[in-house]
């Protein structure tokens, strides 16, 4: 008797990453909903005049993060190598679940993860305190294969796996909520070969 044993799924864990990113979901005091593309604030940066938010992760190590990009019509940081692998870390400082998705790929969701963000100040944009780790949440067995949208609940900050080894251009992210990512929750990413994105050199992030 010959037995045959196919593969029915294409799923494999994603390496390390190349390029870690985060992105803060806010809701301002007008009500606008806008993801702020955020950036650690360097030694020579620390009397920055400019709202900060400040996050203390797991190990207990706080770092301060200042805003690049808030709105869809700010400039493009997000700077993609082509065959890359990154993780982005999604933090949500609103009091509302938003489904996060990513067009041209498919990620895998690595870990939700729950914060305290009352130091979140929306009139700033900025922290009065820390927005803080106090434990480990559970991803749904839904969540553990290939994705294209994933939910991040309030005070959660849930990370995703991408390798970007399809396609080059212009792409975007956005919340799934069609009212929300008119409103404002979308922002661009470019994807473009290694070489290109080496020679651009301070000019990508």
């Amino acid at each position: 008797m010959i037995c045959y044993v196919e593969r029915l799924a294409s799923f494999r864990r994603l390496p390390p990453p190349d390029v870690e990113r985060l992105v803060a979901l806010v809701e301002e005091v007008d009500g606008m909903l806008t993801l702020h593309e955020l950036e650690p604030v360097s030694v020579s940066e620390e009397h920055l005049t400019q709202p900060t938010i400040a996050v203390t992760g797991e190990s207990g190590v706080t770092t301060r993060y200042r805003t690049v990009a808030a709105h869809f019509r700010d400039t493009t940081n997000w700077f993609v190598a082509h065959g890359s692998t990154e993780v982005w870390r999604i933090l949500n400082l609103t009091e509302d679940t938003h489904p996060f998705h990513v067009h041209l790929v498919q990620f895998q969701a690595t870990s939700r993860d729950k914060y305290n963000v009352d130091g979140f100040d929306p009139s700033t944009g900025g922290t009065t305190t820390p927005v803080t780790f106090v434990g480990h949440g559970t991803l749904d067995a839904n969540e553990t294969g290939w994705k294209d949208t994933v939910r991040v609940n309030p005070g959660e900050l849930v990370s995703i796996a991408l390798t970007f080894d399809s396609y080059t251009g212009r792409y975007m992210y956005h919340c799934h909520l069609l009212e929300h990512e008119d409103h404002d929750m979308m922002r661009p990413f470019v994807v473009m070969p290694a070489g290109v994105l080496a020679a651009m050199g301070d000019m990508a992030m």
